[in-house]
């Protein structure tokens, strides 16, 4: 079983205004969102089931929990004193107005009460993802708690960090970050500036590092490196893949570990659910376009 974090959920008011309108909703819906629901609610459309650990506020908490049980995704929670955030969209055929209340207040109280209940959440967990954490208040050292919690339930964790800075004290059994990450402070040009760059991670512990781009994918172990990317000539719609989704990549890694997958066909599930939107249309998204996509997916040794 995947276990999903979500440390900043936020319940969603979605208003469509009717077309030429400014003060008429012609549609409306209400839904969770944040990094790890989107991960866990995209899984389940691949008929994957999935657990989140979120911080659950009061009122908002208690709706967002209810919305995630009424599409069948269970949740583990911690109780927080403060509120969720709660986000209203507007949107009309030209434009869209986003409004959002604060971030909840994490409490002295609430920092231990998260790290007690995420260590509960983790029975009968096989692996555990933890994205981008934007939440103030959380101690500094939030991500490398977390994944010493795992490593002393033996469940492997996966990372997708918010800054590379907070993660270089961990080693968590998955690394997944953006090109863009390391291109701070200088312009990566080749692929062995990312191996390299990769080599610290695997020297301090981990075991996997994706490195995305739109390009290609570096992926990184103890032995061996690898390139990854989509080869337009095997796919029907020979579009470029503008979009690539680091989040939901990391979310079909997780699906292929938690499936026991061989590592080139991980990859391969992990490239497709990453560039997915730019070729299957939102409302049909299952397993077998995936797997379509999975068929253009080349990997290739980097010697």
């Amino acid at each position: 079983m995947i276990l999903y974090c979500d440390f900043n959920p936020k319940i969603v008011r979605e208003f469509n205004l009717k077309d030429e309108s400014e003060d008429i909703i012609e549609s409306s819906k209400i839904y969770p969102s944040g990094h790890g629901i989107y991960m866990s609610l995209f899984a389940k459309k691949l008929g994957i089931d999935s657990e989140v650990f979120m911080l659950k506020g009061n009122k908002r908490g208690r709706e967002i929990a209810l919305s995630l049980s009424q599409l069948g995704i269970d949740v583990n929670y911690t109780g927080l004193k403060d509120e969720n955030v709660e986000e209203v969209l507007i949107k009309s055929k030209d434009s869209k107005k986003v409004y959002r209340t604060e971030d909840p207040r994490i409490t002295m109280e609430d920092r231990s009460d998260i790290l007690n209940s995420f260590e509960r959440s983790l029975y009968n967990k096989k692996i555990v993802v933890i994205p981008k954490i934007d939440l103030k208040g959380l101690d500094d050292d939030i991500y490398e708690k977390l994944v010493k919690i795992c490593y002393q339930n033996n469940v492997k964790v996966a990372v997708n960090p918010r800054n590379l800075d907070e993660i270089e004290k961990t080693n968590p059994y998955i690394l997944m970050f953006d090109k863009n990450d390391i291109e701070k402070d200088k312009k990566i040009n080749y692929t062995g500036e990312v191996i390299e760059f990769n080599k610290k991670f695997i020297k301090s512990g981990t075991k996997i590092v994706f490195v995305n781009s739109k390009r290609a994918t570096i992926i990184s172990t103890e032995e061996k490196n690898y390139r990854a990317y989509i080869n337009k000539e095997k796919l029907e719609n020979k579009i470029l893949t503008e979009k690539f989704d680091t989040s939901l990549c990391l979310s079909g890694l997780a699906i292929a570990l938690d499936r026991d997958y061989d590592f080139i066909t991980s990859i391969k599930l992990a490239i497709s659910c990453g560039v997915w939107e730019n070729f299957v249309e939102k409302d049909k998204i299952e397993m077998s376009p995936i797997k379509r996509i999975m068929n253009s997916v080349e990997v290739e040794e980097i010697l």
